[in-house]
């Protein structure tokens, strides 16, 4: 199996006014009917908030694995998707084509392939805790938005988001948001916020469609508190 990424993005131009999305942490990728309340383990990876996030930044683009596409017989936009693609054998890491084309040496055969970087470590880790838990679809309902600071909370909520394309040495659109600096000047002076926010007339970041409604309230939530960090 062979999956392709492009992370092209278009430049980033000054903030435009923003018409706000849900961003209560009720809806979109994190609940479901009947989902609300339940709290999320510690040692438990939750597909749709931590595994969707990662192929959506990374895999699940038009003309790749996502919006319509399905390259090489793969779509990774959902969870269904992804099972009915037999790319992942659950409780079985080793033997997952998904695992594979992350760790693959071969820059031919490596997902996302060059000139993108490779898939960070601790991103691989998860998905591989995830197989080995069975690869469920298991929900949960945690989104605090209190004493958000970068250190903490944001910095990791934007490399499971963000980084595949917008950091290492080339990152898309020359733009990185690896470090607090670079991502608290994205949100001053480029149109960032609406880019994840949905905002009309703006293209959506990450490509593959809006972040959960949950990490897009702690972004916010963290932006109107002054970005502490």
């Amino acid at each position: 199996m062979a999956i392709a990424i492009s992370c092209q993005h278009e430049p980033y131009p000054a903030p435009p006014g923003i018409s706000v999305v849900d961003t209560s942490g009720t809806g979109g990728g994190d609940t479901t009917s009947g989902s609300a309340g339940k709290p999320c383990h510690p040692d438990t990876v939750y597909y749709r908030r931590d595994i969707q996030p990662i192929l959506t930044a990374s895999c699940a683009y038009a003309g790749c694995h996502g919006q319509g596409s399905s390259q090489d017989g793969v779509s990774l936009e959902s969870y269904q998707s992804v099972m009915n693609a037999n790319v992942v054998d659950p409780f079985d890491p080793g033997g997952s084509d998904l695992v594979e084309v992350l760790l693959e040496t071969d820059p031919d055969k490596r997902m996302p392939p060059p000139p993108n970087n490779p898939l960070e470590s601790p991103k691989i880790q998860l998905i591989q805790k995830w197989i080995r838990q069975g690869a469920q679809n298991l929900i949960c309902d945690d989104c605090d938005t209190t004493n958000l600071r970068y250190n903490d909370h944001i910095r990791n909520l934007v490399a499971q988001n963000c980084t595949s394309c917008h950091g290492g040495s080339n990152p898309s659109a020359g733009r990185s948001l690896d470090s607090y600096a670079a991502l608290k000047d994205a949100f001053l002076n480029t149109n960032l916020r609406a880019r994840i926010k949905a905002a009309s007339g703006v293209p959506v970041m990450p490509p593959g469609g809006p972040m959960n409604n949950c990490h897009i309230a702690k972004l916010e939530k963290w932006y109107q508190n002054g970005m502490p960090q």
